[in-house]
């Protein structure tokens, strides 16, 4: 919560610019009111959430769609890329659970020109099924293409799977906690400085020791190149 209303707010608590804030989620509209209730009490102020028809999947007879990510979230993205406007640069947050890493990547490439048969190729290598994949395909076909827009992908490790990977694609950051995240937003001059503290303050009120997060700064200065880890 902490991360997101730092992010929320920009680098410059005085004169706070309200970066929009998007989300997509696995869950079905009719979660909608409870989600929103709770980021509100949490206040996480945000511009739009999509979520999965999971019930129309069903009555398709497509339940294997409902597991499946990719082709949802790329559209998703796709949706919301069409409603933004030019020269908007993003930054993508994710986990190692799903596809997550992948998707970001392929988004970033379908907006710097992937399309057509080279685009369902891509979708199909990734798991994603035949009715979203021509979704996909369809919202591509309209969107001008640009300098790739993604500048960074963070990715939670939630497994593990990513962290001293050296192979990744440089502008995915596989993080531990969220403190590193915010290490890494700071460097970057999206969130003000102070942020790291706040956000290491919460996982303190959350479990984690004091040691916990001396260990989480350092691995961010060794493995993620953070000059400065002071919070």
């Amino acid at each position: 919560v902490p991360l997101l209303r730092a992010l929320r707010a920009g680098p410059d608590p005085k004169k706070p610019r309200l970066s929009p804030l998007y989300f997509i989620s696995g869950s079905p509209p009719g979660l909608r009111s409870v989600v929103e209730r709770r980021m509100t009490l949490d206040g996480v102020q945000f511009d739009g959430i999509t979520f999965k028809d999971q019930l129309a999947l069903v009555r398709a007879a497509r339940p294997s769609a409902i597991r499946e990510q990719v082709g949802y979230k790329l559209c998703a993205l796709l949706l919301l890329r069409r409603e933004l406007p030019a020269n908007v640069r993003f930054f993508l947050f994710g986990d190692d659970v799903e596809r997550d890493p992948d998707v970001f990547v392929l988004f970033g490439a379908v907006c710097a020109g992937l399309r057509g048969t080279r685009l369902r190729e891509a979708m199909r290598a990734q798991g994603a099924q035949w009715p979203e994949i021509e979704a996909a395909v369809e919202l591509a076909s309209p969107l001008p293409i640009e300098a790739d827009p993604v500048e960074r992908v963070f990715i939670h490790g939630a497994k593990g799977r990513l962290i001293g990977r050296a192979d990744l694609d440089p502008r995915i950051v596989a993080t531990k906690a969220s403190l590193q995240a915010a290490l890494v937003l700071r460097q970057l001059g999206r969130v003000d400085v102070a942020a790291p503290a706040r956000v290491a303050k919460d996982l303190v009120d959350h479990g984690f020791s004091d040691d916990d997060v001396a260990s989480l700064c350092e691995d961010a200065r060794t493995r993620l190149g953070v000059e400065d880890v002071t919070l």
